[in-house]
């Protein structure tokens, strides 16, 4: 898997010659912002750092103390190349976790969590709380299975392990120690008109959705858009 790993951007998964980091930058603002700690001095990790966004955004909101960590060499040439210097790569997420003697104040995993093996899932988040401060805050952002494009999300990336709903997610947040468990969809501001025709025609789709649920299943979902994200915080 190194060698996917390795290869992740330029493999098909990202085009190189594209940055979308500013479209990206702008949608952690709309779903992140109310979430980053108030103390600028804050410490903040990013679990797989890919083209460098979310360390973007929080530079953007006055975060000096943030590093970037991903398995991708590949990922970490990008972000210098941008000049994102606060970045390594690691070879193993759970040794990383358990040899740091870091903890931060705000740890984020975007588009990760499904990387994982099923059977490590636990014992990795158990870490992350474990590097939180006292009343830190994980926030973690995953595919959503429940949505019409849930199989295109599970298995669009040869990488993908697991596939989940807010409510495994947020079961898995519980199980591994993490309070005040939240599960929001990740969506796009409708600050554009574009952008609010998607929402209607979104909100058609997704109400329509919901009732081959109802008819298919005694339990409909909340949510059912094709992302969602969770916050967890430390006791």
């Amino acid at each position: 898997m190194k060698k996917v790993y390795d290869k992740f951007l330029s493999s098909g998964f990202q085009d190189l010659n594209q940055d979308s980091s500013a479209h990206t930058v702008s949608l952690y603002e709309h779903n992140y912002r109310n979430y980053l700690p108030q103390d600028k001095q804050a410490k903040i990790l990013d679990i797989g750092c890919d083209m460098g966004s979310f360390l973007q955004f929080v530079g953007s909101e006055g975060f000096e103390n943030y590093q970037g960590v991903d398995l991708s060499s590949e990922a970490i040439e990008y972000c210098q190349q941008k000049g994102i210097m606060k970045v390594k790569q690691i070879d193993d997420l759970l040794n990383y976790l358990t040899m740091s003697a870091e903890t931060f104040d705000l740890i984020a995993m975007n588009d990760v969590i499904e990387h994982l093996p099923r059977a490590k899932v636990v014992e990795i988040l158990e870490k992350i709380y474990e590097k939180l401060n006292r009343g830190g805050v994980f926030v973690v952002k995953t595919g959503n299975l429940a949505s019409l494009v849930g199989p295109r999300i599970r298995h669009g990336d040869f990488t993908h392990y697991l596939g989940l709903i807010e409510y495994s997610l947020k079961q898995v947040l519980l199980v591994s120690g993490f309070v005040d468990v939240m599960v929001e969809p990740f969506v796009f501001p409708k600050n554009k008109i574009t952008r609010i025709v998607r929402f209607v025609g979104q909100k058609i789709i997704h109400g329509l959705w919901k009732l081959v649920f109802f008819f298919e299943f005694t339990n409909v979902p909340k949510i059912v858009d094709e992302l969602i994200f969770a916050v967890g915080r430390k006791k």
